[in-house]
Formats: structure tokens, C-alpha cells, sequence
């Protein structure tokens, strides 16, 4: 039990002599499952030199060991969780521990050592065999990689005028340090580098190869054993090397290359295929080309000029003629993303007049998934143009110019009927077509949308109602009438997303899904639904909403009715409703920051998970909460730090849009808005308010944070108590929501202006009326009556700035527009 000792000194040399013995005599080690758990365990200690002996000993067991043969029992079944448990390691907060599993990823998991065909096979082993925790972990490590790579190409690319670039180069190393464990004193060894990059032009030339996009792995290795040599000594003392080299291995391509990804996609293909290499590879049967094929779609995004090469690009199109289903979305997606960085119909275009013929019978005929990815693959490979070159004989050149999407939407809209066995298929590529294109046909998609979903499907009554044995049942299982409504309201969606600013279509849009929810799913109240039915609906319309106001323009278009009944989906009857919305809600703040996220607004949703009963989706929600009070603490404190390319007074007005501890000026108004809340003097109905307010201060309060102040919630609560709630401004109940005192007296009524002190005298705080008041001093630039001059209930603008709102990231799927960078859908 000494591995479980407070000493760490004696976890240490446990974890130590463990593996110390297997180095010497793995037979020992090996016949011993508990000695290996022993040393699992420790993989979670609090104190990160014992997790890094314990990882870099199973990281030593798996290297040596994956290939033998003879190895006992108890060292097959490690390996089976042990690559699992480096990669869980890319969790932990520390960035010492994902700078670790970088490391063992290159170094034991797949060693760079090897050659490509042996490195690549240790490569689709890997991500075939590890669990989902682990896959995205993989997916977010190599997504880290190319940040680094793109911001140490950004740097070096400034030495070669140091003198005119000195301001931005400071910048820059701002930035970059805070890809180093110790950012203040990476700072003083990344000025350090800076001089010797100047001063020596081996140096700087060394940096401008390794980060290169399409560097091979050799190529790599030297330059980067180049910079190295020129730091001084490799040892512990030698804090400056150290630096230096963790920000090169961060920043380094040394596993794949333009000669490994033509071997990597034979080996998918050999196995979409049920060849040989699945028994080799040790792989399951029913998955291997379908984890394959998601490995070549997330290192496509990550080193899209490795894949053009002709001899790839028709290895791909090779793969669409495999009749699976699932082949042809993620096959479209890697070209999608392959079109992102350049076009193929500019660089192969012989290719590409194979690939159109195969889009256009996928978006006619195929299915949802498959017309989705096929839509987006030509958009972004046909260039600005959307046309391609067909043969004509009638023509004087035999060649005539064809505008592709005219004749696909002809053929979509054709398909648009519900007798039609490709209706939902017409609806998703109608929205992705909208999506992508939004200016091309604006007239025709409108009319469209207005006749065929929302006229012919969405207040079309429902013509029989389905029984169903269960509560709940999954979206597969649903009636195809019910689904086909649910992806037209995504489509209207996706809709609005491409329009960006049609106010009018938006609010148009708003009250018929505020009416989904607001009549539970059933939009027409014609009680044929299920209630099955129904929760999905109303789920699906709430969904659309959050989609809908990530983008600025049309998402500030709701009214604040329309929020607070979007709100009661966290406290929907059907727990699979709220958990669903639940996690849709914290995708949609989660997404990068500061472009298309869902505004601040949102984040006072989370209160309402004071309510939540069940603790499984409590505990859900409490955790997203603390990763999004997180993410945008640490926004805050990079941009006020200067590496958001801000000035400090303009970083400093952007604060009050991101910074988490505002949310407790929406948090209140939404609590007064729900069915638990219904007198200012029903003690019961208090005590519950305060547990939803504690919900969310608690983390806002015990959080460590550079910028906290009791005095910041102090005033701003002070200014909240001359607000009215802008629904109902003369409902006394919803204003003199006041005096919660969170101390514990029971005798404490009215609820809202939560008394941090205790203050009994505190009154009136009310549910916050954004109406622009002078007299609230600056906390009610949000008008929640509609006023589209105070742009409606978007982005809490307390300074003012109409131009301060939504939030976003890197669309991973290849879609400019929405520049998504937080989630590789890897499902196509």
C-alpha cells in the first residue's frame, strides 16, 4: 500500500522502482498485473514528476513490448489499456503533462524513428484501437501541434526585417510563450532566441524549413538538430535549451510527410477493402476502415499539402466507388478540407471532373450525410466561380462552361415533395446549398423556404400518430415525417446563418420556433404527436435558436419572451431533452473565442441547473459551467496580456463580453422567468432561488483568478437594483426579486439582489431592465424589448459598443463561413 502513501517522496520511489525493475527484468514486472496497476494509478497523481515517472514507464512497456510475441498474458492485456491512459494524460490542466504526452506520442506510441511504412502501421494501430476519450485527445493534440506550427512560422517569418517588425515580434513572443509551462520566464528565453535568430542566419533558415507546411520528416529532424546544437548543452542546468526544445518538439511535423500519407491511404483502403492488414494491424473487422478513413479526415485538416499529390487524390476518389455508406462522407470531407487550403479543380483537374459526376448523384440520390459532405466538397473545390469545363460538340471549342450548383438546386428542389424517397436528403442539401452560398440564390431560397418547409412542412399537420413502447426513443427511430420537420428547422437555420444580417426572415423565424417550444412540439396543437415526437421537436427548434444566435446580425433578432422560454428546455420534463440541449448549449460557448460563440446571454442558463434534481446531469452541468468560465477567464487574461492583437484599452472595453462573472446579470432575470418562481414572498420558492444563484457563483467565487474582486460583484449587484425587468416592467414580484441572502437566514424574502454581505437592508435588486437606462449605470446596454437599436438580448454590451457581440471558432468540417475550430467531425 506504499504507492498510496501522503509522503510523496515514497509514491515516487515506488512508481520508480517499479519501473526501474521492468527496464532491467520486464518478465518480473509482466507476471505481476498488480505491479502494472500500481503504476496505472499513479498516471492521476497530484503532484505531476510522480504522473510523469508513471506514464513514461508505461510509455517504456508499450515501446518494447507491443510486437512480442511471447509476452505474458497480464502484459497483452496492459497494452490494451495503456495507450489509452498516456493519451487521457492530454486532460490534465497542467500544460507540463500535455507537453509529456506530445512527447511519448512521437517518441513511444508511434516512434519517429521508425520508417514510413512501419511508422504509419504503429499509427493506424493506435488511433484503431484507442477509446473516444482518448480519440479526442489525439484530435486536440494535433490540433495543438499545428497552432504551434502556424504561430512559429508567423514569429520567424518577422526576423527577416527585425528591425521594422520589432513591436510585432514582441507580440509574438508573447503569444508563443504561452505554449511553454513556465510563460513569464519562456518569455525571457524566447527574447534570448530572437537575438540569435537575427545574428545567425543558419538559425533563422533551420526555422523557416521546420516550419514549412509541406516539410518532410527528414527534413525536419535536421533542422531542428541544427537550431538545437546552437543552444548550448543538453542538460537539466540548461534552462534555455530545454525551452527552446519543448517549443520545437510542440511545433514539429516528425510523424507525417507527402511519403507517408500515399502509404497511410493504402492501408485504408486495404482494409475498406477486408484485406489481410486488419489481422496484421490487430484491428476490429467492422471498424477498421471506418477509423481509418476518420484518421485521414483530421490529418487532412492538419497537413492538407501532404495529400496533393495526384496519386493520392485519386486513391480517394477510388474509395467512393466502396458501396458502404459511410465511405463516401468522410472520403468527401477529407477532399473538402484538402479544397480549403487549395482547390483541386485549380490543381487537378482531371480529377475533379471524375469527382463532380459522383457529388451530384450523391446530393440527387444518396444519403443525408452523404449529400451534406458532397455539397461542401464541390463548393470548396470548385473555386469562386462554381463552374466546370464539360465536353460539347455543339460548342466552337468542344468545351462548354457549366454552372454546377444551378442544375444541382433544379434537381433539389425537384425532390422536395414528400412523396419523394429523397425528401430529407432535398431539405439538408437545401440548407448547405443556402448555407454555403448565401448570395447566389437569394431570391429562389427564400421563395423556397417559404412555400416548400415552412408552408408544406412545418405547419402541415401531422397525419398519424405513432405508439412507442418507451419514454424516449432514439432520433433513428422516429416516424420519417417527424424527422424531415426536425432538418427543416436546421435547414431555416443554416438559412440564416449564410444570410448573416436579413432581420426581418430572422424574426420571422424566431417566433415560429419560440412557438415549437412554447407548445411543447407541437406546433399546431393538434394532439396526433406522441409525446416522443413532440420533445424531439421542441428540442430540435431549441437547438436551431442557440445555432441561430451564434451568428451576429440575425442572432441579436430575438425577443425576450422568445429567451426565456428557450431557457425552460434546461428544466424540460424529459431528462434526455435537457441533456441534449444541455450540451449543445456548452458546444455553442465553447467554440473559439471571440468570433461566433454564442454570446454572454447564455451563460446565465446555467442557473437553472440549481433546479436539475437528477444528480448524473447536475454534475454534467456543473462541469460544463466550470470549462466555460475557464475558457473565457483565460480569454480575458490573454487579452488583456496584449496576445489578442488588442490594445490594452480596447482589450479592456472588450472585457464585460466575455468575462464569465457577468452572468450573473442574466442569471437572475432567467430565474424570475421560471415556473419555480412565483411570489417574492414564498420562502420556499426563495431558498430554491438562492441554491440556483450558489450554482453559479460558486465556481465564479472559488475559482482561482487573477482578476477577482468581491467588491466588482458588490457594485455590480448594486447597480442591478435599479433595473426592471424589461417583459414585465411593472410585475412588483419579478422586480423586488430582491435580498437573497445567501448566508443562510431563513427568514429572508424577496429574492434578487443577492446580499453577499448579508445585508438584510439590501432591496429591490430586481431582474435587471435592460432598457438602456442612463441610471443603471452601463450594466443595461442589453434591451430586452425588442428595441433592434440596442440590438435585442445578444451580447450584454456594458460598454456600450453595439459591436461587441458572438463568439467563435474553426470549422473543422471546411466551411469558410463558419471558421469552427472546435469540433472535427469526424462522422462526416
Amino acid at each position: 500500500m506504499r504507492q498510496h502513501d501522503t509522503d510523496e517522496n515514497v509514491r515516487y520511489e515506488v512508481v520508480t522502482a517499479i519501473v526501474t525493475t521492468a527496464r532491467r527484468d520486464f518478465d518480473i514486472v509482466s507476471s505481476s498485473e498488480d505491479l502494472l496497476t500500481f503504476v496505472k494509478e499513479r498516471t492521476l497523481d497530484k503532484k505531476f514528476k510522480i504522473r510523469k515517472e508513471a506514464l513514461t514507464g508505461l510509455a517504456m512497456i508499450y515501446k518494447n513490448h507491443l510486437n512480442d510475441e511471447d509476452c505474458p498474458q497480464a502484459t497483452k492485456k496492459a497494452v490494451t489499456w495503456i495507450k489509452d491512459k498516456i493519451l487521457h494524460g492530454y486532460y490534465m490542466t497542467s500544460l507540463d503533462d500535455r507537453v509529456l504526452v506530445e512527447r511519448l506520442l512521437n517518441t513511444s506510441l508511434v516512434p519517429y524513428t521508425l520508417g514510413p511504412e512501419e511508422r504509419m502501421k504503429k499509427l493506424y494501430h493506435l488511433f484503431g484501437t484507442i477509446n473516444d476519450h482518448a480519440t479526442k485527445a489525439f484530435i486536440e493534440l494535433q490540433k495543438t501541434t499545428l497552432v504551434v506550427r502556424n504561430a512559429v512560422r508567423d514569429w520567424t517569418e518577422l526576423h527577416r526585417k527585425p528591425t521594422e517588425n520589432a513591436k510585432e515580434i514582441q507580440s509574438k513572443i508573447i503569444s508563443l510563450s504561452r505554449f511553454l509551462p513556465d510563460p513569464l520566464k519562456a518569455q525571457e528565453f524566447l527574447v534570448k532566441f530572437s537575438k540569435n535568430i537575427v545574428e545567425d542566419p543558419k538559425i533563422l533558415s533551420a526555422m523557416e524549413l521546420l516550419s514549412k507546411p509541406d516539410v518532410s520528416c527528414k527534413e525536419c529532424l535536421v533542422a531542428t538538430t541544427v537550431v538545437l546544437r546552437k543552444l548550448g548543452n543538453p542538460v537539466m542546468t540548461n534552462l534555455y535549451y530545454n525551452n527552446i526544445k519543448i517549443l520545437l518538439e510542440r511545433a514539429t511535423s516528425c510523424l507525417i510527410d507527402s511519403q507517408a500519407i500515399p502509404i497511410l491511404i493504402s492501408y485504408v483502403d486495404d482494409c475498406l477493402n477486408h484485406g489481410n492488414l486488419i489481422d496484421e494491424l490487430g484491428l476490429h473487422p467492422g471498424t477498421a476502415g471506418e477509423r481509418g478513413l476518420k484518421l485521414l479526415v483530421m490529418l487532412s485538416y492538419v497537413y492538407p499539402c501532404h495529400f496533393m499529390q495526384q496519386s493520392s487524390i485519386q486513391a480517394l476518389l477510388k474509395m467512393l466507388t466502396i458501396e458502404d455508406e459511410i465511405v463516401a462522407p468522410l472520403v468527401f470531407s477529407v477532399l473538402s478540407f484538402l479544397g480549403k487550403y487549395r482547390p483541386l479543380g485549380e490543381v487537378f483537374k482531371e480529377e475533379m471532373k471524375q469527382l463532380v459526376p459522383i457529388c451530384q448523384d450523391m446530393i440527387e440520390k444518396g444519403t443525408p450525410k452523404q449529400a451534406k459532405q458532397a455539397i461542401r466538397c464541390l463548393y470548396k473545390n470548385l473555386g469562386d466561380s462554381y463552374t466546370i469545363e464539360v465536353m460539347d460538340e455543339n460548342s466552337e471549342n468542344g468545351v462548354r462552361t457549366v454552372d454546377l450548383f444551378v442544375d444541382i438546386l433544379d434537381k433539389v428542389k425537384m425532390n422536395l415533395t414528400p412523396d419523394s424517397p429523397n425528401y430529407r436528403t432535398a431539405i439538408i442539401a437545401l440548407g448547405h446549398i443556402a448555407y454555403n452560398m448565401p448570395n447566389k440564390f437569394p431570391a429562389v431560397i427564400k421563395n423556397t423556404v417559404s412555400r416548400k418547409i415552412v408552408k408544406e412542412l412545418l405547419i402541415k399537420e401531422t397525419e398519424e400518430s405513432y405508439q412507442y413502447k418507451k419514454d424516449w426513443v432514439f432520433e433513428e427511430d422516429l416516424p420519417n415525417e417527424v424527422r424531415c420537420k426536425m432538418e427543416g428547422m436546421k435547414m431555416m437555420a443554416r438559412w440564416l446563418l449564410g444570410l448573416k444580417a436579413h432581420k426581418e426572415s430572422a424574426q420571422k423565424t424566431f417566433r415560429m420556433l419560440n412557438a415549437v417550444i412554447v407548445n411543447k412540439g407541437d406546433l399546431l396543437q393538434s394532439d396526433k404527436m406522441s409525446k416522443q415526437e413532440m420533445a424531439w421537436m421542441r428540442l430540435s427548434a431549441g437547438c436551431a435558436m442557440l445555432k441561430i444566435c451564434e451568428q451576429k446580425g440575425v442572432g441579436d433578432q430575438y425577443s425576450p419572451e422568445q429567451f426565456y422560454n428557450l431557457s425552460r428546455l434546461l428544466i424540460d420534463e424529459v431528462p434526455e431533452v435537457r441533456e441534449i440541449f444541455a450540451n449543445k448549449l456548452h458546444k455553442g460557448l465553447g467554440r473559439n473565442l471571440p468570433n461566433k460563440c454564442l454570446p454572454l446571454d447564455f451563460m446565465g442558463f446555467y442557473a437553472l441547473g440549481g433546479l436539475e434534481e437528477e444528480k448524473k446531469l447536475k454534475s454534467m452541468l456543473r462541469t460544463y459551467m466550470n470549462a466555460d468560465i475557464a475558457r473565457r477567464r483565460e480569454y480575458a487574461k490573454n487579452l488583456i496580456l496584449g496576445t489578442g492583437g488588442l490594445s490594452t484599452e480596447k482589450a479592456l472595453a472588450q472585457l464585460p463580453n466575455f468575462l464569465p462573472d457577468f452572468m450573473l446579470v442574466f442569471a437572475i432575470p432567467v430565474l424570475t422567468h421560471t415556473p419555480a418562481y412565483t411570489s417574492n414572498e414564498a420562502v420556499d420558492e426563495l431558498l430554491v432561488m438562492r441554491a440556483c444563484l450558489w450554482f453559479i457563483l460558486e465556481p465564479l467565487l472559488t475559482q482561482p483568478s487573477d482578476s477577482f474582486s468581491s467588491l466588482f460583484f458588490k457594485e455590480m449587484i448594486d447597480q442591478m437594483k435599479n433595473c426592471k425587468d424589461a417583459l414585465n416592467p411593472d410585475d412588483e414580484n419579478t422586480n423586488n426579486v430582491s435580498a437573497l441572502d445567501l448566508n443562510g437566514d431563513e427568514n429572508t424574502n424577496n429574492v434578487s439582489a443577492l446580499d453577499l454581505n448579508g445585508d438584510e437592508n439590501t432591496n429591490n435588486v430586481s431582474a435587471l431592465d435592460l432598457n438602456g437606462d442612463e441610471n443603471t449605470n452601463n450594466v443595461s446596454a442589453l434591451d430586452l424589448n425588442g428595441d433592434e437599436n440596442t440590438n435585442n438580448v445578444s451580447a450584454l454590451d456594458l460598454n456600450g459598443d453595439e459591436n461587441t457581440n458572438n463568439v467563435s471558432a474553426l470549422d473543422l468540417n471546411g466551411d469558410e463561413n463558419t471558421n469552427n475550430v472546435s469540433a472535427l467531425d469526424l462522422n462526416g
